[in-house]
């Protein structure tokens, strides 16, 4: 299914109770068998649909780290949150540190206490800011496993970076355990849920199984809905962990691409029954029996061919019947994994036209930005592309060289990385060119020394500045210079002189949906 239609199946399981029993089971298709016990529906520990203010505040509390203009309240049954914490006045705020992981504001459930293992649940509805707030598409999702403001789990989306990841954060760090470049839709409801059972945990998305994961430290606590932005939650559902077994491919993701020819197929089991057993299969091909070690079921592919592929993940019962199955498609091998970096341009603010910003393929889901146009024009069956968004509104060069350490640990696969920075710098008199050209350097041996290539482009001009101008033609130098000097350091698209034309900006420095385009071809153009 697409990423709409999925929408679609996510209605049809809030109206079968939200995903209590996975909506289907585990995956693609039919996972019946003949000799499949029937189990009973799991205890509800915990369920709210929202009555009122007075429910809300008597079972949740608040928190808002960024410091911002939170606003939670029961809204027509449903709970409402119409603060915008994202923004340029808080960008400061709204991340960790200067690390690149978001914050946000979020409700914790305090009665009852909830922690252990279970199963959580709940619908969560991203709005459209109609124009009153600076940027649309900011985090929306949920918290669990929460421990304090410390120590949780975190399953975000984004529809403006263009993302949905599993997070932890254990004393105050964050770390990135999955990530795809799939956002959300605004205005179409998402059914988020996440189980613990003991050290494992599945998180599911519209009813699919998106990500696993065994956590050696699991973390025990509560639930959160969590968001920067304007949202609505509803359908709170927390279960003791269900008796159905469920498999949940770990990796590879489904919409992934991988440099290599080979990879390691994991999987997970929930409530394995007795004497059954986990296989593999790639297209549809023989099944491969997996080797269990660390919580995980295991089994290698080697010598793939380059292209796209599904990989299928079953559950046998003894008997050799099917207990459950799991199917991630569009698993790239053999293709480039870029992550693009830079600041509001990278990011693609004000790009008026989100209709060309989800990739043919499916694999990027975004409202704006160049990386679903490049995606599309470099993309083929044979070698397939990914370019992730990483962009940061604001950013100069000097927080780069601090942030790109979080972005390299979020992104460990990504063999290509893709920089646009100076834009910021230029501001004001300007970042002196050797100060510029030492953070660029320092900020490219970081990105090689983590085992990637990476590729500098040159800054594109402001309008009616030819102060500023000069200034980023001086960096454009530096650019030039430590691209020709330093390995696997290349010089990227000349966007200074081949962004030439007003019609390609939305004000004196952004691009508008045609100027994205223009980036992107001239990305394009260096790297096909």
């Amino acid at each position: 299914m697409n990423y709409r239609n999925r929408l679609v199946f996510a209605i049809a399981c809030l109206a079968a109770v939200l995903i209590l029993a996975g909506c289907g089971g585990g995956g693609d298709g039919d996972v019946s068998s003949a000799s499949s016990p029937t189990y009973p529906a799991p205890a509800v520990v915990y369920a709210d649909a929202f009555p009122d203010d007075a429910a809300f505040n008597a079972h949740w509390a608040t928190e808002d780290p960024t410091g911002g203009n939170a606003s939670w309240a029961v809204v027509g049954g449903e709970l409402s949150q119409t603060g915008h914490l994202e923004d340029n006045d808080l960008r400061d705020l709204t991340f960790d540190g200067l690390s690149s992981y978001h914050l946000g504001t979020y409700a914790y459930l305090v009665d009852p206490s909830i922690s252990g293992s279970y199963r959580f649940s709940v619908s969560v509805l991203p709005k459209d800011n109609n124009a009153v707030d600076k940027t649309e598409g900011n985090d929306v999702g949920i918290l669990f496993g929460y421990e304090d403001d410390d120590n949780y789990y975190r399953i975000s989306m984004n529809a403006r970076y263009g993302f949905t990841r599993f997070e932890k954060r254990s004393g105050g760090n964050f770390e990135t355990i999955a990530v795809n470049a799939r956002g959300y839709v605004d205005e179409n409801w998402v059914s988020m849920a996440a189980e613990i059972s003991g050290d494992t945990i599945v998180v599911w998305i519209n009813g699919q199984p998106i990500f696993a994961w065994v956590d050696s430290a699991v973390l025990s606590g509560t639930v959160a809905l969590y968001c920067q932005d304007r949202c609505r939650f509803d359908n709170v559902r927390i279960t003791e962990n269900p008796r159905q077994p469920t498999v949940a491919i770990a990796s590879p993701l489904a919409y992934s691409v991988t440099p290599n020819n080979s990879f390691q197929a994991k999987a997970v089991v929930l409530s394995k029954p007795s004497g059954s057993s986990v296989a593999f299969s790639l297209d549809d091909g023989s099944e491969i029996s997996a080797t269990a070690s660390g919580g995980y079921y295991l089994a290698n592919f080697n010598g793939v061919a380059d292209g796209e592929h599904e990989v299928t993940a079953v559950l046998r019962y003894a008997d050799g019947t099917r207990a459950d199955i799991d199917v991630n498609a569009t698993v790239g091998t053999g293709g480039d994994y870029y992550v693009s970096v830079g600041d509001s341009i990278t990011n693609g603010k004000y790009d008026e036209d989100p209709s060309n910003n989800d990739s043919a393929d499916g694999r990027i889901v975004s409202i704006q930005g160049y990386q679903a146009p490049l995606v599309d024009a470099l993309g083929t069956q044979t070698r397939p592309v990914i370019v992730f968004n990483e962009g940061i509104a604001g950013e100069d060069s000097t927080e780069m060289e601090t942030r790109i350490v979080s972005i390299l640990e979020r992104h460990p696969g990504a063999n290509q990385v893709l920089m646009l920075i100076g834009t910021n710098d230029s501001y004001g008199g300007g970042l002196p060119s050797a100060t510029f050209a030492d953070n660029v350097d320092d900020t490219a041996d970081l990105i090689v020394d983590a085992g990637k290539q990476v590729w500098l482009a040159e800054i594109l001009p402001t309008r009616d500045d030819d102060a500023r101008n000069a200034t980023i033609q001086q960096y454009n130098v530096e650019i030039q210079t430590i691209a020709g000097t330093v390995a696997d350091v290349f010089l990227g698209p000349d966007l200074y002189t081949n962004f030439n034309s007003p019609s390609y900006y939305t004000d004196n420095l952004h691009p508008n949906d045609t100027g994205y385009g223009v980036i992107a071809d001239q990305w394009y153009d260096k790297l096909h």
